[in-house]
């Protein structure tokens, strides 16, 4: 995979959408279960909801260029299916291989900077 350089938001959203996909796997959710996330207003009611929606779906479609993120669009908007594609999990499993602590930490500071 060529190296891959993301915005904060977008490094937010990826973060935030891998900690839920490894909880839900951690609950037994399947692999294809635990990388759905249904649409930005979904995302942000459970994930993000300091975030706006317009932003949410702005990092989606950078993470969606990227091949980390597909769903579907209306007028510009993820609509449904929204999921993080296996790219996207072997993506953050390199970028956080040592461990949660540093995925929680990462996200932390990532809410810090964008969100205050």
């Amino acid at each position: 995979m060529a190296q891959i350089r993301l915005t904060t938001e977008a490094d937010l959203l990826l973060c935030v959408m891998y900690n839920a996909y490894k909880a839900r796997r951690k609950n037994g959710a399947s692999r294809e279960m635990a990388r759905s996330f249904g649409s930005s207003k979904r995302i942000q009611a459970e994930l993000l909801p300091q975030m706006s929606i317009d932003d949410i779906d702005d990092a989606a479609r950078e993470l969606d260029r990227n091949g980390l993120f597909r769903c579907q669009y209306a007028d510009n908007t993820v609509y449904n299916h929204a999921e993080i594609t296996t790219d996207g999990v072997i993506y953050m499993e390199h970028q956080f291989s040592d461990g949660v602590d540093r995925l929680l930490k990462r996200i932390g500071d990532l809410r810090k900077a964008i969100l205050g």
